[in-house]
This record gives structure tokens, C-alpha cells and sequence, in this order.
């Protein structure tokens, strides 16, 4: 069972995947900008960490080379280049902290801030402290320790430092390279995605639109071109469908009402050529049957009296059928009322009672005992069953049945008569072609016209009804008059 799928559906689906598609992938490269950026970034803040670092390290050399100068050599200028370097080192730790993130970090420049803190506590005294001239020789032995004490710490604190800020460069360098590698990757997926999804988009197109449209046009050419009883294969997408179906509506309306239009010029050419016949044949047969009846005298041979006789009887059934096919050509017009057409029945069935008691047919009545009320023309309606239920007592044998049904069933009226015959009697035309009984053909009946059938359908159809003819499994024939009820 195939799924009905509409296009307009699928198109805004899929216009939602596209859509959705775009958004990842531009949310995947920014997310991929952003983290390259911040990675960059931090690399960045940890390299000019690094060269603070240096830049401290050197200016805390220079700064010792200024205390060797103001020490040993008793330079003047020393002191003053000493302060200046102690000035650009708390700059550079002031910067240090400033761009410290996490514990680890802060407490790294915490310690080499310590550290040198110790040292310059240590250099002042050497610098600027009132030493006497006999004392500076001892102070400087005493001071010799200050390379393996502070400097020795300060140089620990420096290599913390440095293999902090190496550790971070290692983890931001292989992230860089994750995201260098991964990137691509998740750029990838929504490219294949897009991919997928276009020949999902193409397979639709041309499963449910092209092929079935391509056959949709086939079709209507066909039916445009006088084949009405073609019908186009319903598939595709829904509103391709729906527009198949509505296109075999079209052609199965237009090949009724084609149908009733042949009908009816058939009835309209019948009904303008048949009055012409039946005087042709009216002129000569009364003619025929007048001088037949003159010729019927006593002295007459019996044989010469019989075909005489024959001949009359002939006359009189050729009017029968002339007439009879006036009338059915004729159009009829119904005077219309609303009646219990149980009741109608009823009256009818009691009038054709003795043609049954005379054959010895049994009449069986199923006639429901309450009011059924349909608007028709009581003349008519009574003619076309009349015709029928005297076809079903002229069909069944002697001492057979015939069954006269009527209900309600679907907001219409059904009349059924059951007969015991031979069932169905179907003739053959010239061309080979079975006739319709409920089309005017050959009687087989001797003194039937061959349009009892043929009016009681033509009633029926006036009535907006119909009538149908079936065969019944234990014998004999059901036929089904029907026509709307109030």
C-alpha cells in the first residue's frame, strides 16, 4: 500500500531540513571561529605572560648589576638606575597578576612576586641603608649569600613559572590541532547531509511529480481525444491524485452525458422519423385489412377464410405496435402528487387478480401495512407495472407463483416482481450484439410489442429511478423498479 504524500507538505518539510541544515553548519563554523579565536587568544595572553616573565628576569639582572655597580665600584648614577628597575619590575607584576587566570596562575605570580619581594627587602638595605666604611667589607662577605638564598628562590619561583606557562602552551597547542582536525569533519557531516537529502528530494520529484504527471498528460490526451473510457492511474503526490481523480470524474460525467446526449438525439431522430413511418404503414394496412375483411364471406374456401383471418390478425397486431411505439417515443410528462403508493399497488395488483386466477398463477403479495408516501404520477406508475407484472405472469407457467415485493430501503421506494419462468431472454441482433432487455427489441411473445420494458424504464428514469433485471438461483427472473421516496 503506497503512502499518500503531498507535495505541499514534503516541499515545506524538506524546505525546513535545508533550512535547519544551514543553521548547524553556520552554528558548527562559528562555534569552530569562536573556539579558534579563544584558543588564539589564550595562546596569545600566555606567551605575553611568558615575555613579562623574561622581560622581569632581565630587568631583576639589570637591577642586581646596579646593586654589584653601587657596591663595589661606588657608582652615583647606580642607585638612581636601581630604583628605576625596581619600578619597571612591580610594573611587570602588577601586569603578571592582572593577566593571571586559575589558582595555579595566581599563586605562580604570588611566589615569584614573593621572591623577588625578598630580594629587593634584601638589596635595599645593600643600596640605601646607613653602612659604615669600616662595614662594608664585612657586608659584603655577609651578602654573598644573597645569589644562594634569594636569587636561588627567585629563580625557583621563575622555572614554576615558566614550566606553568609551557604546560598551557602544550594543552592550547593540542587543542588548536583538535580543532584544526575536527572542523572539517563536523563541516562535513551537514555537506553530506545536504547531499542525502537533494537526492531524496530528486527521487520524490521524479517518483511522485515527473513520472506521474508525464503519464497525467498522456492521459488527458487520450481523453481529449474522444476516448471517454480511459481513466488515469492514480499515483503520485496527493494533489496529483486528486487531480487524476477529479479528471476521471470529468471523463466518466462527459461519457454520460454523452450517452444521454445520443440518447436523446436518438430518441429525437426516432421520434421525428416514426410518425412518418406509421402513416406509410397505417395508410396501406388499413387498406390491406378492410379489403381482407370484405373478402371474408361464407361461400369463402375455409383455407382462403383462415389466411383471411391471419391477415386481419396481423393488421391488428402491426396498429398494436405502431401504436404502442408512438407512445414510447412520445415524451412523457408527469402530473405529479404525493400518495401512498402502497395503497396504489394494492389497487393494481387487485385489478390484474383475475388474469392470475384465470392461468392459475398464484399472485403472492409482501406489501407492508403502513403509509409510504412518494411524489409520482399515478398513470404512469401504474402503466409501467402493469406491463411488468404482466410479463412475469405471462413468463410463468401454469400453477406456478409470482411475488410482488415492495419495501423501503435508502431513502427509495423497491418494487420487486418474481417470476418462475425461463429466466432471462436475451436476443441477438443482426450484429451479433446481445439486446439489452430493457431496451426496445424483438418481442417473443405473439401478441406483444417488444416496449413494455422499454416504458417501464422510460417511467422509471422520469421518476428519477431505475429499473434492473436479475436472475434468481432457484429459477426465473427478479425484476427491480425503484424510484426516490419523500
Amino acid at each position: 500500500m503506497s503512502i499518500q504524500r503531498s507535495l505541499r507538505d514534503l516541499t515545506l518539510r524538506y524546505s525546513t531540513v535545508y533550512l535547519a541544515l544551514v543553521v548547524v553548519t553556520a552554528a558548527l563554523g562559528g562555534g569552530a571561529v569562536w573556539l579558534w579565536q579563544e584558543a588564539s587568544g589564550e595562546s596569545l595572553r600566555v606567551n605575553g605572560m611568558v615575555q613579562e616573565v623574561e622581560i622581569m628576569r632581565g630587568n631583576l639582572y639589570r637591577q642586581m648589576k646596579e646593586l654589584f655597580d653601587t657596591t663595589f665600584l661606588d657608582d652615583p648614577n647606580a642607585q638612581t638606575q636601581y630604583t628605576l628597575y625596581s619600578g619597571l619590575i612591580e610594573d611587570d607584576l602588577h601586569r603578571l597578576a592582572e593577566r593571571a587566570q586559575g589558582p595555579e596562575e595566581e599563586a605562580a605570580v604570588k611566589e615569584l612576586k614573593r621572591t623577588y619581594h625578598e630580594i629587593h627587602s634584601r638589596t635595599e638595605i645593600i643600596v640605601f641603608g646607613p653602612i659604615p666604611p669600616e662595614g662594608r667589607v664585612l657586608q659584603r662577605i655577609f651578602d654573598t649569600d644573597l645569589e644562594a638564598g634569594g636569587l636561588q628562590a627567585y629563580e625557583s619561583a621563575f622555572r614554576q613559572v615558566d614550566h606553568l606557562f609551557m604546560l598551557q602552551q602544550e594543552r592550547l597547542q593540542k587543542k588548536l590541532s583538535r580543532l584544526a582536525y575536527y572542523t572539517p569533519l563536523l563541516l562535513v557531516i551537514p555537506m553530506f547531509a545536504a547531499c542525502a537529502l537533494l537526492l531524496l528530494t530528486r527521487r520524490f520529484l521524479k517518483q511522485d511529480v515527473v513520472e506521474p504527471f508525464s503519464e497525467l498528460q498522456k492521459g488527458t490526451r487520450v481523453i481529449a481525444g474522444g476516448d471517454l473510457g480511459h481513466r488515469l492511474v492514480i499515483e503520485g503526490a496527493t494533489e496529483l491524485m486528486a487531480l487524476s481523480q477529479a479528471i476521471n470524474q470529468m471523463a466518466e460525467d462527459l461519457q454520460q452525458s454523452r450517452a444521454a446526449l445520443l440518447k436523446t438525439e436518438r430518441q429525437a431522430t426516432l421520434g421525428a422519423l416514426v410518425p412518418v413511418v406509421a402513416h406509410n404503414i397505417r395508410n396501406p394496412l388499413a387498406s390491406i385489412r378492410a379489403t381482407a375483411q370484405v373478402l371474408d364471406e361464407e361461400n369463402v374456401h375455409p383455407d382462403i377464410r383462415d389466411g383471411l383471418k391471419g391477415i386481419i390478425a396481423s393488421a391488428d397486431r402491426l396498429e398494436r405496435w405502431t401504436a404502442s411505439l408512438l407512445s414510447y417515443l412520445h415524451p412523457l410528462e408527469a402530473r405529479w402528487l404525493e400518495a401512498d403508493v402502497a395503497e396504489v399497488l394494492q389497487g393494481l395488483l387487485d385489478i390484474v387478480q383475475h388474469q392470475f386466477n384465470v392461468r392459475g398463477v398464484n399472485l403472492k403479495r409482501a406489501i407492508p401495512h403502513q403509509k409510504i408516501w412518494v411524489r409520482f404520477d399515478q398513470d404512469l406508475l401504474e402503466q409501467a407495472l402493469h406491463g411488468l407484472i404482466v410479463n412475469a405472469l405471462e413468463a410463468t407457467p401454469d400453477g406456478g407463483e409470482v411475488m410482488v415485493n415492495l419495501r423501503k430501503a435508502d431513502q427509495r421506494v423497491e418494487i420487486s416482481i418474481f417470476d418462475q419462468g425461463l429466466g432471462l431472454q436475451w436476443t441477438i441482433s443482426s450484429t451479433g450484439v446481445p439486446h439489452d432487455p430493457v431496451v426496445p427489441g424483438r418481442t417473443t411473445k405473439r401478441t406483444g410489442t417488444g416496449l413494455g420494458i422499454p416504458f417501464a424504464l422510460k417511467v422509471s428514469e422520469v421518476h428519477d429511478g431505475g429499473l434492473s433485471y436479475f436472475p434468481r438461483s432457484e429459477g426465473g427472473t427478479q425484476a427491480l423498479f425503484w424510484i426516490p421516496c419523500i
